[in-house]
């Protein structure tokens, strides 16, 4: 059962994109978590402004249940990124020319960047 699971998530992770010069590039799981690090990091700092006086006021609103949880989320991507490069706690997952994958992190990569992307765009639905 393991075995249908991964393919899929294979294909999902390993998309491609065109550059400036139009080649296909085809991003790394690295690559892929480094971007929605940053993406995410975007749509809370957002959220966060938008929201911080009524968050501050009410924090149980759903809005800010949302936010609280896509920090969480980030966090959690950061860490499966630190894994799957051999980073240290705490090293700059923003340069991952350095990353040396590590295979069995790999699954935990995938799925915080999944659950990543769930957060941006629901805080993407919220930020006018």
């Amino acid at each position: 059962m393991k075995q249908f699971f991964i393919i899929p998530m294979l294909f999902l992770f390993s998309y491609a994109c065109q550059n400036q010069a139009g080649q296909t590039v085809v991003l790394t799981p690295q690559e892929i978590g480094r971007d929605t690090v940053a993406s995410l990091q975007g749509a809370i700092k957002a959220a966060q402004a938008q929201y911080q006086t009524s968050c501050l006021t009410a924090p149980t609103q759903p809005v800010c249940v949302n936010i609280n949880k896509a920090v969480n989320a980030q966090n959690a991507l950061v860490t499966s990124l630190e894994a799957y490069c051999g980073f240290s706690p705490g090293t700059s997952v923003t340069d991952v020319s350095a990353c040396i994958p590590v295979a069995s992190a790999q699954a935990g990569l995938i799925a915080a960047t999944s659950n990543a992307q769930v957060f941006i765009t629901q805080l993407k639905g919220v930020i006018q």
